[in-house]
């Protein structure tokens, strides 16, 4: 079993014209026809292995054998407009918990009154994080100082909250550390998701003063993210977290396809071969650790 740790399913709805009534069902189902009663797939499917030069391709019937319905989801809300949409989601479905934040890409729109019902959402009893917040400099580099002082001030409602932290950092290492750094974040659970950086990068989030861990997507899977399989072998196993961040990043088979959170096995395939560790013990590591990151 497993948990999406970080997905958009109200742009999942958006993307693929598919319920989430109809998602869910369809997983499974997909699950049943895929799956023993042990848990165990009743079929297996290689990844293409990169450093061997091995195809990554997606073909247009990618084999959906390993496709499942996680255990739990945690829906990311950080569009202002889209909060309310993630509250009736939370509250439709008891296996799916909540996060709010405003995402870096807002700046130019967000206001004082989307700050302060951020604030009151943290309170609601589904609600188990603050995020995604943080630093896109890949869409958002005219942006820098307004970006910043966002990060600064969700950071800081997160904080007094007292819930889990998620952090979209992209492109934006050197402001993203020191403003952590200036911020007491001892003991407090932290989920980086997605993670696209470097080694070094990796390297020194693990050696902030919190609770950190890591959330690697489908990109983990594509040829040219050498960089983040890289970082991926240096993060201890007890702090990674399974995510999709549905709809986007589909995994290898089904990259460029909208992505949904049954694909995550695609996903743990690729990290147990990075970690040299067996799959299952990957899934019950991982399990661990998003029970541990947000009390689920």
């Amino acid at each position: 079993m497993f948990i999406d740790s970080h997905c958009h399913l109200d742009a999942y709805e958006e993307f693929s014209g598919e319920t989430l009534d109809s998602l869910f069902d369809r997983l499974r189902k997909a699950t049943a026809a895929n799956y023993d009663s042990a848990g165990n797939p009743t079929t297996t499917r290689t990844l293409p292995d990169a450093s061997n030069g091995q195809s990554w391709s997606s073909p247009k019937n990618a084999n959906e054998n390993l496709v499942c319905m996680p255990e739990a989801f945690v829906h990311v809300a950080c569009d202002p407009k889209d909060l309310d949409r993630g509250v009736e989601i939370i509250e439709k479905y008891s296996f799916v918990y909540g996060a709010f934040g405003i995402h870096p890409e807002y700046v130019s729109v967000t206001t004082a009154q989307d700050e302060a019902r951020i604030t009151e959402l943290l309170k609601h009893p589904k609600c188990v994080a603050c995020g995604e917040i943080g630093l896109d400099y890949h869409y958002g580099a005219d942006k820098k100082k307004e970006q910043c002082k966002l990060f600064e001030r969700q950071l800081a409602i997160g904080l007094d909250s007292g819930k889990p932290l998620v952090f979209h950092l992209r492109e934006a290492d050197d402001d993203a550390l020191a403003i952590l750094r200036n911020a007491n974040l001892h003991d407090r659970n932290i989920h980086v998701h997605c993670f696209t950086g470097d080694p070094e990068f990796v390297e020194e989030l693990l050696a902030l003063d919190a609770n950190m861990f890591i959330g690697f997507t489908g990109i983990v899977t594509f040829k040219s993210a050498q960089n983040v399989r890289d970082a991926a072998s240096l993060v201890p196993y007890e702090q990674i977290l399974l995510e999709t961040d549905t709809p986007y990043m589909a995994p290898v088979p089904f990259r460029g396809k909208t992505c949904h959170p049954g694909y995550i096995p695609y996903t743990a395939q690729m990290l147990a071969t990075i970690k040299k560790m067996d799959v299952e013990e990957l899934y019950r590591q991982c399990r661990i650790n998003t029970k541990k990151c947000y009390g689920i």
